[in-house]
């Protein structure tokens, strides 16, 4: 399931800056952050830059993703549960993702962050430092 990284060794050289709800175990999956707010920023996507995508979005039932969600590496939002219209989604799909996300502090657009979903009910996201 899902689109693994190798290694622990990310996580150690990271800061945890949030935790929430994972929907299944993955691994630990590196990526870009990216944010969606609404169906333009998904027409916008640039389908290259989407398989290292991890999508973040701020409601759980935020399906607007639904033309992109098999192309990107996960999901992050910041509201719902795993009974939400985008975990029903992304289960279906395959694709990780983290529920209910609280961040401790703000995460960017082109940030590089890992996702520790090794743990089967909790993810935590991991800043690595970098900006794509």
């Amino acid at each position: 399931m899902g689109r693994q990284t190798g290694g622990s060794e990310m996580a150690d050289v990271a800061e945890a800056v949030g935790k929430g709800a994972n929907l299944f175990p993955a691994g630990q999956i590196q990526g870009s952050v990216r944010w969606f707010h609404n169906p333009a920023d998904v027409v916008g996507a640039d389908e290259d830059e989407l398989p290292n995508l991890i999508a973040f979005v701020g409601k759980g039932g935020m399906t607007f993703l639904s033309p992109i969600l098999a192309e990107v590496k996960a999901v992050v939002c910041t509201a719902g549960s795993l009974e939400s219209h985008l975990a029903i989604l992304a289960r279906e799909f395959e694709i990780p993702c983290v529920m209910g996300t609280q961040l401790d502090t703000e995460v960017i657009d082109g940030e590089e962050i890992v996702l520790d979903l090794t743990n089967e009910s909790v993810g935590t996201i991991l800043r690595t430092g970098g900006v794509a």
